[in-house]
């Protein structure tokens, strides 16, 4: 699967180009205008690697899904086997993205929240009427009401599927020196063409919830140790150069440090140490070169 995502990349109070966009935070008492770059991001679930593939800056005064339909149609045409199905929040869940989607022969799946009130009343009465089926997933136990055929979402061509769930997670926390167990409740509803012949209840609930792992395998992790928090050059292409340049290196890291090595050297040494360790050598090795005087030499022709 697919998720797509929208984020911002470098706010500024001080700094703005024309492909800005601009918000107002409150700093104390103060009302400040700030100035970021918005952009809608795909990443592939389901796999060990966190893989980004590409990128679309959202432009002054479009909304995301425009975005990310024009990101679409350039994915659709550079990977189109890589997924069989995009994922998104409820900004996604309208006619347009839905039935773009479908016509490239992608499925979609949605967060479904009160912005679409006609469907999520439909399946609110309907769903009352089911018998929800349960099961286990580590500390976390799954109701879920699932039911196909809702054709109350306007604008969206073939019936959706909702489905419905209540997660109970009970967590370990130390408090006062003594450990005490936590009862955590989430309430979730999606809307997806995904029908349940191609995709059970479990499956589809974790295919939603996947759709997390864009911040937290790969924007959380990128602006805490790759420097995705920096901006480099303030200016439009320069931005997306920075993110997908940055993409490909994550993605090869990645690789070398899964496929290259070994389990027993993995155990003790973590992404972050390994990417570490490549940058001191690198540093290690132009530094040596610039003492030295040496000039890196070139193959004979």
């Amino acid at each position: 699967m697919w998720p797509l995502t929208g984020t911002n990349f470098f706010p500024s109070r001080a700094r703005c180009c024309p492909s800005c966009r601009s918000r107002t935070i409150t700093v104390g008492a103060d009302k400040v205008t700030e100035y970021y770059h918005a952009a809608v991001v795909c990443h592939l679930v389901g796999f060990d690697l966190a893989l980004p593939l590409d990128v679309e800056p959202v432009r002054p005064g479009e909304t995301e899904p425009a975005a990310a339909m024009r990101l679409l149609a350039r994915v659709f045409r550079n990977y189109p086997r890589f997924f069989d199905a995009v994922v998104g929040d409820a900004l996604y869940l309208q006619g347009p993205f839905f039935n773009f989607c479908l016509a490239h022969g992608k499925h979609v799946m949605a967060v479904l929240k009160g912005n679409n009130p006609a469907l999520l009343e439909d399946a609110r009465g309907l769903l009352s009427e089911v018998e929800p089926v349960d099961w286990q997933e580590g500390a976390r136990r799954v109701l879920c009401w699932d039911m196909e055929g809702f054709t109350t979402s306007e604008g969206i061509e073939p019936p959706l599927r909702v489905m419905h769930t209540e997660e109970t997670v009970v967590s370990r926390h130390r408090i006062a020196g003594e450990w005490v167990n936590a009862v955590e409740s989430q309430s979730w509803w999606w809307a997806t063409t995904i029908p349940a012949m191609l995709l059970s209840a479990p499956r589809l609930c974790r295919a939603g919830h996947a759709r997390w792992d864009v911040e937290n395998d790969l924007f959380n992790v990128l602006a805490t140790d790759w420097h995705l928090d920096h901006c480099y050059k303030h200016e439009p292409n320069a931005i997306i150069n920075f993110v997908l340049t940055l993409f490909i290196a994550f993605v090869l890291v990645q690789s070398f440090y899964k496929q290259n090595l070994k389990p027993q050297l993995r155990a003790r040494l973590g992404l972050v140490a390994l990417t570490r360790q490549l940058y001191i050598g690198l540093a290690e090795a132009r530094l040596a070169a610039a003492w030295s005087g040496r000039r890196p030499t070139r193959s004979p022709p």
